[in-house]
């Protein structure tokens, strides 16, 4: 869960006490029926656009991906060879059982490299891809891979119910359960891809491998010219409508000769890797901070991550300044480079960056804002105007979760008096039970009365897991999680 659009500052206590110490809680939630509330936060991509997320019910989300996990042999057991990510292993796959992402990273863009010698390449993905993904169409073929029985029914339940969520469709963004879905859901596209790619040969062996690869709704294949890579786009494109989905011609491109390996060397930035180690020679990352500077709406995550966390594990902070300059521009990167920026700053310096952003038009995305917030450590007081600020965050009844989880933490840990009186404040406002949950666990933080943070946990059944978590801790704060408290 790490990788969630939203972080809680607690790193979610509430699924551990369940599976160590009262399984009822969720063998009685498989037994009910529909899904309980979930919180809609903006999550900014490339180019001003915006991901429709979601953050789940914590019970929810134990029994989705426990579901997912005893049907996933079903789902995609035999899923090609050539997709990867979010998948059982190829050899001798077993329920529940997922080849770990980073590997799978790893294989992905080795396969890449080893097919960027060809002619033609085509590249493309799917527009809003989980949001779009018909849910009458998904919930057909579950039913259909799986036996029919309660795990079934229930997950069809789950994400049935999911459908009355206002302002969202699809299914649930950012969640292994999902992934593990939408691979299912993809298998015609793979079948497509795998009928178009050549079948190429490893010199001197006999190894075989096709010509095209996916990493979700990443798609690649590999062609002998660019007229075969438009022709498969035809069929590509026919067959993605057939799903309900629709390939994004702004993003699907026919790349030939040393265009091709040049693509692929944007996503694998094996070159800068190779010329640090070797020789140190940070030439080739500060070519690619180069580059994100030059277009930085349109930087890719993929691209600021790489060089965000080379430049932090270098300790390298070439062009800086021009960084922090141009994050404003960069509201999707906004996780990558604030932990850049705090080892190059000093914290007054990022206070008047941060405000000044966060008073600007340029501020769009309160994702942005709490991971910008993230910045100050919660164990070191800041300047007066950024607690004033953070007061005012909790206090506001439109703060989404993502910056409402940083602002209450911070603040308590920062000026507990006023930390409580925030957060007593902003209860009467809350309208989730998520908001109610991180402002309980905040205020409890700052030593408020054990009473008043029962009281507003037992408004929601949706909290009853928290509630019996913090019985069992005798009202005792849960911990920080570290990456959260520094």
């Amino acid at each position: 869960m790490f990788q969630d659009w939203h972080h809680d500052p607690w790193g979610w206590p509430e699924l551990s006490y369940i599976c160590q110490r009262e399984r009822e809680i969720a063998f009685g939630h498989c037994n009910a029926t529909g899904m309980q509330h979930v919180d809609l936060i903006d999550v900014p991509k490339e180019n001003w656009g915006t991901r429709p997320a979601v953050v789940l019910d914590t019970s929810d989300r134990l029994i989705y991906q426990a579901i997912v996990d005893r049907l996933s042999l079903d789902l995609i057991g035999d899923l090609s060879s050539t997709t990867y990510g979010w998948r059982l292993p190829p050899v001798s796959p077993e329920r529940g059982s997922y080849s770990h992402n980073n590997r799978q990273w790893e294989w992905y863009v080795g396969h890449l490299n080893l097919l960027s010698d060809q002619q033609a390449a085509l590249c493309t993905d799917i527009v809003s891809f989980f949001s779009s993904i018909p849910a009458n169409s998904v919930l057909d073929e579950i039913e259909r891979r799986t036996a029919k029985g309660a795990p079934t029914e229930r997950l069809c339940d789950l994400l049935g119910d999911f459908q009355r969520t206002r302002n969202r469709s699809g299914i649930p963004q950012r969640s292994t359960a999902s992934a593990i879905i939408a691979n299912m859901y993809l298998r015609p596209l793979d079948d497509v891809l795998v009928h178009h790619a050549p079948i190429l040969h490893v010199p001197l062996s006999d190894i075989t491998y096709r010509g095209c690869a996916r990493w979700m709704d990443d798609i690649w294949l590999f062609c002998p010219d660019p007229a075969s890579a438009r022709r498969a786009q035809m069929e590509i494109q026919s067959v993605a409508q057939s799903l309900g989905l629709h390939l994004n011609y702004a993003k699907t491109e026919v790349f030939e000769g040393e265009d091709v390996v040049s693509r692929v060397l944007d996503i694998e930035h094996s070159a800068i890797d190779g010329a640090i180690v070797n020789d140190e020679n940070m030439e080739p990352l500060e070519e690619l901070v180069d580059r994100i500077l030059t277009e930085p709406e349109k930087a890719g995550r993929t691209s600021i991550n790489f060089a965000a966390t080379r430049m932090r594990d270098n300790s390298h902070s070439y062009r800086s300044n021009d960084l922090l300059h141009a994050a404003v521009r960069m509201p999707h990167a906004a996780d990558a480079w604030s932990r850049v920026f705090k080892e190059n700053f000093t914290s007054p310096e990022l206070q008047e960056w941060y405000l000044d952003y966060a008073s600007s038009n340029w501020a769009t995305h309160q994702w942005s804002l709490a991971h910008y917030g993230r910045m100050f450590t919660s164990l070191e007081r800041p300047e007066a105007d950024l607690i004033q600020y953070f007061s005012t965050v909790v206090r506001d009844a439109n703060t989404e979760l993502p910056l409402l989880a940083v602002a209450a933490q911070r603040l308590c840990a920062w000026d507990a008096e006023e930390g409580r009186s925030a957060c007593r404040d902003a209860h009467g406002r809350a309208s989730t039970p998520h908001a109610r949950r991180v402002l309980s666990l905040a205020a409890l933080g700052a030593n408020e009365q054990r009473s008043t943070v029962k009281r507003w946990l037992d408004e929601d059944r949706e909290n009853y897991p928290t509630v019996k978590m913090l019985e069992f801790m005798n009202y005792h704060p849960p911990r920080i999680t570290k990456i959260f408290l520094t």
